[in-house]
């Protein structure tokens, strides 16, 4: 095939433009542009351009190995981030009631990991760290609480600040003291009936426990007589505070007398104890 260059395309359109009337070859243009102006028009250029893509950079993105349900009085937990720029002095992330955020004063933090720009890697890190709902004047289990990551050493770079929502809940409360529970409580037989009781939180010190009936207007923690049916719990009946017993109680005993007055299933310390700390009072009811 023949080459033609750029010097003899024009050359030939300089000799159509000859051979054409005037106001004809003024107007002529061909596929290589304007033969007046011998311009290349729609030839370009041998190395076609080629378009930057633009650069996005990616938004910080927190993700956590637990963020419900966060044990009260401590957990640990792992705190993942991705898009972060690792520049200036790192990152602070940590847990902080909602109302008290701060970037600036680390007063407000409950609890504070520092990332170097070491430990951002292309943008990613991971921490692991230990929060529990309540700290000072700070509770997560009254007040929303979230993960914040914030840029570290007061920077003024909001770019790098996220906040992540935790909930925490709310401790099983033990009891601190003695409880009682009784099989029946009410229309027990007036003539005699076996109840079983079972207490917890007791201490199993000293001699033990008495638990028994007594009419509410004679009870006495010293005075036997007191008492219309009595079992004697020694300390190695109770374990981490816990027993369990089986009484014989009935309406009626002496001058005692459960159908006309109120009467319950009392614990006292046994044998004459002044420790009071035993102590409890179950009501019951005779039919």
């Amino acid at each position: 095939m023949r080459t033609f260059n750029k010097a003899a395309i024009i050359a030939v359109a300089a000799t159509i433009t000859w051979a054409m009337p005037v106001g004809v070859a003024g107007a002529i243009t061909t596929p290589f542009g304007d033969i007046n102006t011998g311009s290349l028009g729609s030839l370009g250029s041998s190395a076609p351009e080629t378009e930057e893509p633009g650069t996005e950079v990616p938004a910080p993105r927190v993700a956590l190995s637990k963020s419900t349900d966060l044990t009260a009085a401590g957990d640990t937990i792992t705190v993942s981030g991705t898009g972060f720029s690792g520049a200036g002095s790192g990152l602070y992330v940590g847990l902080i009631q909602d109302s008290k955020y701060s970037a600036t004063d680390a007063g407000a933090w409950m609890t504070t990991k520092w990332l170097k720009p070491t430990d951002i890697t292309a943008g990613a890190w991971t921490a692991t760290i230990d929060v529990a709902a309540i700290k000072g004047d700070s509770n997560c289990l009254q007040n929303t609480c979230s993960i914040y990551t914030v840029a570290a050493h007061g920077s003024a770079d909001r770019t790098q600040d996220t906040k992540t929502p935790v909930t925490f809940k709310a401790p099983v409360v033990v009891p601190t003291g003695p409880a009682v529970t009784a099989s029946k409580t009410s229309d027990i037989a007036a003539a005699g009936e076996a109840i079983t009781v079972s207490g917890t939180g007791f201490s199993g010190a000293g001699a033990g426990l008495y638990v028994g009936l007594i009419q509410d207007s004679k009870y006495s923690a010293t005075d036997s007589t007191a008492w219309m049916t009595t079992k004697w719990l020694k300390p190695t009946d109770i374990t981490a505070g816990a027993w369990t017993a089986t009484i014989d109680v009935a309406a009626i005993k002496g001058d005692s007398n459960c159908l006309q007055n109120t009467c319950s299933i009392y614990t006292v310390a046994a044998h004459g104890s002044a420790d009071r700390t035993q102590d409890t009072k179950t009501p019951v009811t005779f039919k």
